[in-house]
């Protein structure tokens, strides 16, 4: 590297001193000496014993208050918490408005030409002098005695590292003789107590760089867009420059001036042996390419929210906002940003028939990892309300909730995909003090005896009432609850209307619900958050794969999957071809409230569930509009374009074991479906044959 007779590669590497205790006793030696002439400046004329008395009276109590050095390594430091995708790209930085960014880092991990350049441009002497500048002490003596003020003097590096971090905001901007000697009288004590190498670290992580960057980890990001270690020549003397004046010599405002700092720094370097001429000329003509501009970056913006609020409710605000944190979400950027486009894209459709926004929710069933999180079509339009993150709203679900209705009356009441219930119009018990229930369908057509199966794949109303009233609304709430749709409560305001759509739920929980019948019954709870490190890259919280908890019986999930999946059960609503069949087995469920304020559409494949849904963020009713024709569209586009973005294979639905295919009938309707084992045997034994004739014998 150039280093002259191998000294300054020493000064890199030296961490202790010979004689500590010796230099200490010759710096306190030399201040006292300083004050003596200050002393005799003043025009003292006492006795030499007076003066030397009086310097040391004036000294202890210009520094009996001094804050004790140990501070340094228990200080305080703000720190940018950094916010990103599973794939490690950068989603948003989290950092203290009031003063900037930081990232710490080791001093092994900034490169040797930074070190370098910074000594030469602040302290050359750093490794061997003990904290202070005998030279500076004496000319800020000097001029105070001729000036009657402290017209200058450079700062060692200790020195500006205790001024910064251990003296008052008020001193130390203060102009001072006092000052500069209780400055100098602390780096004394720092470099007694703490290593050259450790000194020059925090120094490094301490300093200011200029726009909003502290330290050398962000003034490297921020300027170059690269690690500290990664610095060149070039770029290691132009922010070595900037500390002096961060304003004066910011290369985005004020670039010449940061070019002819930059050449001070590289003749220093020169001066003091850390390089020769002709690799700071090298460096000189290099050209510096700085990085663009770093606005706030903000991606996946109510993801990114979403995680922040969660660390903020486990960590605090103070870790959050000045902890150095590095959060690795489950989001997926590429995806995420998919998503996005394709709610965008649907725009002009969704305004056509009254509505103004939509929510899209994406989850890893296997994991219950947030893939994507599209909280509305557009953050940052304030006419939609853009900033709310309508995947954590309550909204009222429609006849998306219905799966949740069927299952339970599956577990609590025994019905099959092949019970008959009646599809005609009636009204249900009300309950006490209420007026009879009396639903309709949404074509106000009525089928008579249908099987479960045609009454749950056509969304037809009152079979699924009647499937409430069986097995009764608190039975239903706590399948919710178990499937992940915990911020549903029962309320008995809701009575059978709740099979409908009649409570309300949060599009994410909903999903989850989902996501949980695409695993068999097995929940895993929608995660956000994978890893998360310290300021110093040490492990904080690390979520390790789950196997989730069984909340219902995979057979009865196995039943519900079937039946969404079965595009030949939805015939009679959706026809052959609608937007809710896809290139691969996929359930599917639509859901659209009475007044045409929501609609929805959630489905799964055994490795993706997806949630959509469509309104107005203020709850203002749209025209009437068919699911499957908005947020049925919208799901339809976002599970294609996810199988493509995630690579995900074709698989098809695992069918468990313990499920047997058996006729029934009920009058003149009959159908072959899934069944339990046991009800099949049940079913079997109630069956009395009937005897045969007499044989004569």
């Amino acid at each position: 590297m150039g280093l002259r007779h191998g000294a300054a590669r020493a000064r890199l590497t030296r961490r202790a001193h010979s004689a500590p205790g010796l230099r200490w006793r010759v710096a306190v030696s030399a201040l006292v000496l300083l004050m003596t002439l200050l002393a005799l400046s003043a025009g003292a004329l006492l006795g030499l014993v007076t003066v030397l008395t009086s310097a040391l009276d004036w000294y202890q109590q210009a520094t009996s208050d001094l804050p004790s050095a140990t501070q340094l390594a228990s200080r305080p430091v703000f720190q940018t918490t950094q916010i990103y995708d599973r794939h490690g790209t950068l989603l948003y930085e989290i950092y203290d408005r009031e003063g900037g960014r930081r990232k710490l880092v080791a001093l092994d991990e900034v490169a040797p030409v930074m070190i370098q350049a910074t000594l030469a441009a602040e302290d050359a002497s750093f490794y061997e002098n003990p904290g202070v500048d005998a030279r500076s002490v004496v000319r800020a003596v000097w001029q105070n005695l001729v000036h009657r003020d402290v017209m200058s003097g450079a700062s060692t590096i200790t020195q500006q590292l205790v001024r910064n971090v251990l003296l008052s905001s008020a001193e130390r901007e203060q102009q001072t003789l006092l000052r500069k000697i209780r400055e100098a009288a602390l780096a004394l004590q720092v470099n007694e107590r703490y290593t050259k190498d450790e000194i020059l670290e925090m120094y490094l992580n301490e300093v200011y760089y200029g726009d909003m960057n502290y330290g050398i980890g962000a003034a490297a990001e921020g300027y170059f867009g690269k690690s500290p270690r990664d610095l060149t020549l070039a770029e290691a003397s132009l922010l070595a420059g900037l500390p002096q004046s961060p304003t004066a010599y910011n290369p985005r405002l004020h670039y010449e001036e940061a070019r002819q700092r930059q050449r001070y720094v590289l003749e220093q370097m020169v001066r003091n042996g850390f390089i020769d001429e002709a690799m700071a000329l090298r460096a000189w003509e290099e050209p510096l390419q700085l990085a663009e501009a770093r606005p706030d970056v903000l991606r996946a913006p109510h993801g990114v929210f979403y995680v922040r609020d969660l660390l903020e409710q486990k960590y605090g605000t103070r870790l959050l906002y000045q902890g150095g944190l590095q959060v690795y979400t489950t989001l997926d950027l590429p995806l995420q940003e998919q998503l996005e486009a394709i709610a965008k894209a649907n725009e002009a459709n969704l305004r056509a028939r009254g509505g103004s926004n939509t929510a899209i929710v994406a989850i890893d069933p296997l994991t219950g990892e947030i893939l994507a999180m599209v909280g509305s079509m557009d953050y940052w339009n304030p006419e939609i309300q853009g900033e709310v993150n309508v995947t954590t709203a309550l909204r009222q679900p429609g006849s998306s909730i219905k799966p949740v209705v069927y299952l339970a009356a599956m577990e609590k009441a025994g019905l099959t995909p092949g019970t008959v219930l009646d599809d005609s119009r009636r009204c249900f018990d009300g309950g006490r003090g209420q007026p009879p229930y009396c639903p309709n369908n949404y074509d106000n057509t009525f089928r008579g005896p249908v099987t479960l199966r045609t009454a749950l794949g056509n969304s037809l109303n009152i079979p699924a009432v009647e499937a409430l009233e069986r097995v009764g609304v608190p039975a239903a709430v706590e399948m919710a609850n178990r499937l992940g749709l915990v911020s549903l409560q029962y309320s008995p305001n809701v009575g059978l209307s709740f099979t409908l759509g009649g409570a309300e739920v949060k599009p994410l929980e909903l999903t989850a619900a989902y996501a949980t019948l695409a695993t068999g019954g097995r929940r895993l709870p929608p995660m956000a958050i994978r890893r998360v490190l310290d300021g110093h890259g040490r492990v904080v919280e690390e979520v390790r794969p789950a196997l989730g908890e069984q909340v219902v019986d995979p057979r009865l999930a196995y039943m519900i999957t079937s039946i969404l999946s079965d595009n030949n059960a939805r015939l009679i609503t959706y026809g052959p071809n609608s937007l809710l069949k896809l290139s691969r087995p996929a359930a599917v469920k639509t859901g659209t409230t009475d007044n045409h304020r929501d609609t929805w559409t959630v489905g799964y494949t055994p490795n993706l569930a997806i949630g959509v849904w469509v309104g107005n963020t203020d709850g203002r009713p749209m025209r009437e509009v068919l699911s499957s024709m908005s947020a049925g569209k919208i799901w339809h586009e976002a599970m294609e374009a996810s199988f493509e973005v995630l690579e995900l294979p074709v698989a098809d639905f695992a069918r468990p074991d313990g499920l047997v295919e058996v006729q029934t009938c009920q009058g003149a309707l009959c159908s072959v479906d899934l069944m339990l084992a046991e009800q099949a045997a049940r079913l079997r034994a109630a069956v009395v044959p009937t005897p045969g004739p007499p044989t004569g014998q």
